[in-house]
């Protein structure tokens, strides 16, 4: 059995950052915490070594080797079962030097403890049933989370939103099940299950479509969970590393007069009202690139249909020219809601930005097709003019707010996969019912639908697949 199955024993990992900060906290797990306590940690009052559980105690950490204190610490202990693993768990808050808390850690570990695998701790709520296997993923998510929409859809997993929709779905298929081995078990009893509208009608109307809605959630879960790329595009000198620069709020690119500056890909992700966004400021593309813009053009080919959106940037003080038709061309193939044009340089004209806007799109509008006028922005990212709907449009496009508010639930990777394999197995159930196929067969599949469900939840699940989902956890967690 891998190592990181055997959970009889008592674990101890650094469970902060290490670096700058506020504190450092050291994570203890298992059936010596309350011993390691004693040996490795003096209260300053006597009247604290007592344990109490939950109860935070002042005093200091020290070496049982040597005697010599180490560091001054808080130190709480928090019984079984009223803990993260469900088992006696000690959590040292000690300064946040990484010279220190390893000595710390060294301490605990010569004391009782063994260093704790990634996501040995989780696992252990896991196998103590404090969480299901969905609420550790979460747990992950939350650890991760790259922007606020991520962070509120890993809690609502962690609350169980998503595990008590998957139950109640396992639920409806375990009574359709039954209904199925009724008829195998009492064929003499005439059972009309098998043939039935109300069955299959049950299984089409309301079972298949709440596991696809969850299938279909996958895509948005997984824009709140990564964030989106969007290209920023353009011919030389519009202003495409000025934007990114006013987007991200620091000087991420170099900005010059002299076209050509930028030849390689320049990223830069912020945080979008809660979305994760990852700006990339790309070469300018013109009809006579040198041989190192045609490497960066080649970067840009490379990733246009894979971003979530282009930024089509364009120096609204100026008429189309040849290079802005080149542009057209490159953004051509892409669909029409991959691409927003931003009309730049505002600050430049005395004329309304609105009426030179519609005769710059009339100019490109038959290189890119489409029946309906581009989406633009007019905006100036010199003086920071109409970033903020910019930024607007930018979330409208790659997920809506509506969306964005609703999305509770949404599955990830493993997750999905295992919904479709349960997806399969229900339209298999549906067409053998349909077909009149023998009950026993129909068992199958009903079965085979209810163990990929349980999967998700952990209630059938491998060692081998449970050692994947926590190696991508840190140490301490």
């Amino acid at each position: 059995m891998s190592r990181i199955f055997s959970y009889d024993d008592t674990i101890a990992a650094i469970a902060t950052p290490l670096g700058p900060g506020g504190i450092g906290i050291v994570r203890v797990s298992g059936p010596s915490v309350v011993e390691i306590y004693h040996r490795i940690f003096r209260p300053t009052h006597t009247t604290d070594r007592q344990v109490i559980s939950h109860r935070l105690t002042y005093g200091w950490v020290f070496d049982p080797s040597t005697g010599e204190d180490v560091d001054e610490a808080m130190a709480v202990v928090m019984k079984s079962p009223a803990s993260y693993t469900r088992e006696d768990v000690l959590e040292i808050q000690c300064h946040s030097s990484p010279a220190l808390l390893h000595k710390v850690l060294e301490i605990c570990l010569a004391n009782g403890a063994r260093l704790a695998e990634p996501g040995e701790f989780t696992m252990r709520a896991f196998l103590n049933g404090r969480i299901d296997l969905s609420q550790a993923e979460a747990v992950l998510d939350i650890t991760t989370a790259r922007a606020e929409l991520a962070g509120h859809l890993a809690l609502s997993h962690l609350k169980g939103l998503f595990s008590q929709e998957v139950a109640d779905i396992r639920r409806h298929l375990v009574d359709a099940l039954a209904s199925v081995e009724a008829a195998i078990d009492y064929p003499e009893e005439d059972v009309e299950i098998l043939g039935e509208a109300s069955l299959v009608k049950d299984l089409k109307s309301r079972i298949r479509p709440r596991v696809l809605s969850l299938i279909e959630a996958y895509g948005r879960g997984k824009v709140l969970r990564e964030g989106v790329e969007v290209l920023i595009v353009g011919r030389p000198n519009v202003g495409k590393s000025s934007l990114l620069n006013a987007m991200a709020c620091e000087d991420k690119a170099i900005v010059t007069p002299v076209p050509g500056t930028t030849r390689d890909l320049v990223e830069a992700e912020i945080d979008m009202d809660g979305l994760a966004v990852r700006l990339v400021d790309t070469a300018g593309i013109r009809t006579d690139p040198d041989p190192v813009e045609q490497i960066g053009i080649k970067k840009i080919e490379e990733r246009l249909h894979d971003t979530a959106l282009v930024l089509w940037v364009m120096d609204i003080s100026t008429p189309v020219d040849a290079e802005d038709l080149s542009v057209g061309e490159a953004l051509s193939p892409l669909q029409e809601e991959k691409i927003l044009i931003v009309l730049n340089k505002t600050d430049l004209i005395d004329q309304d930005p609105e009426y030179l806007a519609r005769e710059r799109l009339r100019s490109i509008g038959k290189i890119l097709g489409g029946t309906r006028q581009h989406p633009y922005i007019c905006l100036s990212a010199k003086k920071g003019v109409a970033l903020d709907r910019l930024s607007l449009a930018i979330r409208q496009r790659v997920v809506s707010d509506h969306t964005a508010a609703q999305l509770k639930i949404a599955p990830n990777l493993r997750q999905k996969r295992a919904l479709e394999n349960a997806l399969i197995s229900i339209d298999r159930a549906c067409a053998a019912l349909d077909q009149g196929v023998s009950p026993e067969l129909v068992s199958i599949d009903l079965k085979d639908a209810i163990l990929a469900l349980e999967g998700i939840t952990g209630e059938d699940i491998t060692e081998e697949v449970l050692g994947h989902i926590f190696s991508r956890f840190c140490l301490g967690k």
